[in-house]
């Protein structure tokens, strides 16, 4: 299944297309949620602000322009044009000129700010689309445990008739032919929850796919793959794993790397709140028109705060704070991936534990037991109720395999989808 690998690298904008309400394959899927799902355009949305601040942040003060007329005397003006009334007209330019290396260290804080939004974006992909693939997964095993139960039912029902029949003819008890009734009532309950089930599962993974308001594609979400060949499970004494090859595959997982980015995110900004000890001058230049004193005259200046360095003390100490946060999230981040993945192993060998004693042992037990004892049953030497024990004991099986496939799938699922090169396994 490459188109796994390439559903959750791609980021294609969102465009509305015409999906068929019958025979998803996991692969649509996961090339829908990447479209679609809302979580992944709200990502996409945070990684554009990001890329805004970062505009904002190369930006420095801008200089600014005054123009001022003072010692207006309106009895003594004088005559002639505006330009040689006695009017003192100021015009000046004030500049702030930031020291400390302010600016670089706003646009590296910024940048690593876009760095962690596009990972946050890339880990949103990969979540959103293990939540949908789990949500086919469970969408595969309600419609098999929809088939099981119709079989079910369908099973009891025809011996529920029979039963009737070889009751009016006075063939069978009335107690044996209550006892299939029971049963066929039974299997229809059983039935209406495996229906139900099959339609929650199925509106589950229509939200995903943002398809809820879609009342046709609410009710014709099937599942088509079958379930993925995963081979058998992995040996109980694997080998411990390599502390170096862990480091490398943690380091190179999206939400690490968002985590990490925010770490370098909080470094440039407790150095930017440090480069503001650094006063920050305003330069300045102006012209002054005054009549009275001379036509022209020139001036100069600069200006600067005093006592800023005491000031920042407060800032500081809290972007000091904020990077032993980061760091604290990234060893958090970090764990819980680690645990994950391993839970997740654990996860799929024993499912697939599970489905190879089911799909190799207990099934063709329970399908020889039930057969002998029909064929027992019809020789007389078994009881009704031994019978319906073996339908149980078969029907039984059935769901635990389904569910043991379900699992294994899930399982594999999210291993592949928390690796950052996901391997292809063919259904």
């Amino acid at each position: 299944m490459t188109a796994l690998a390439c559903a959750l690298a791609s980021s294609m904008v969102y465009a509305d297309t015409t999906e068929p309400t019958h025979g998803w394959t996991l692969a649509a899927v996961l090339e829908r949620t990447v479209q679609a799902n809302r979580d992944i355009q709200s990502a996409r949305r945070a990684v554009d602000a990001a890329q805004a601040d970062k505009t904002s942040a190369s930006v420095t003060p801008p200089a600014q322009f005054s123009l001022l007329s003072q010692a207006i005397d309106p009895n003594h003006l004088g005559s002639g044009s505006l330009w040689h009334r006695q009017i003192d007209t100021i015009a000046r330019i004030d500049k702030p000129v930031e020291r400390g290396n302010k600016a670089q260290w706003r646009e590296r804080a910024a940048q690593a700010g876009l760095a962690a939004a596009e990972q946050d974006k890339a880990d949103v992909v990969r979540t959103q689309g293990l939540t949908a693939a789990q949500a086919y997964w469970d969408l595969k095993l309600a419609q098999e445990q929809m088939t099981i139960s119709e079989h079910n039912w369908q099973l009891a029902q025809d011996s529920s008739r029979a039963a009737q029949l070889r009751l009016a003819q006075g063939d069978l008890s009335r107690l044996e032919a209550t006892r299939l009734a029971v049963e066929a009532d039974r299997a229809a309950n059983e039935r209406s929850q495996a229906r139900l089930q099959l339609t929650q599962a199925s509106m589950a993974l229509s939200q995903v796919l943002a398809l809820e308001r879609d009342a046709g594609v609410q009710t014709g979400l099937q599942a088509v793959d079958p379930w993925p060949d995963l081979g058998q499970p992995s040996p109980a004494n694997r080998p411990a794993p390599d502390p170096a090859q862990e480091e490398a595959w943690l380091a190179a997982r999206p939400d690490v790397q968002a985590a990490t980015r925010r770490v370098e995110q909080a470094q440039s900004a407790l150095s930017l709140a440090e480069s503001q000890r650094s006063a920050d001058v305003t330069l300045s230049v102006q012209f002054e028109h005054n009549p009275g004193v001379g036509d022209r005259l020139w001036g100069v200046g600069v200006a600067f705060p005093l006592g800023v360095d005491g000031r920042q003390d407060g800032p500081v100490k809290r972007a000091l704070i904020a990077v032993d946060e980061a760091q604290s999230q990234l060893e958090k981040v970090k764990a819980a991936a680690l645990a994950d993945h391993r839970i997740q192993q654990e996860a799929l060998d024993t499912a697939l534990a599970r489905v190879d004693r089911l799909d190799k042992q207990l099934l063709p037990q329970a399908r020889e037991a039930l057969k002998g004892a029909e064929f027992a049953r019809q020789q007389g030497a078994l009881s009704l109720q031994d019978v319906l024990d073996a339908r149980r004991a078969l029907h039984a099986a059935e769901l635990d395999a389904a569910m043991a496939h379900a699992d294994a799938a899930k399982a594999w699922t999210a291993l592949t989808m928390t690796t950052p090169e996901p391997h292809a396994v063919t259904p």
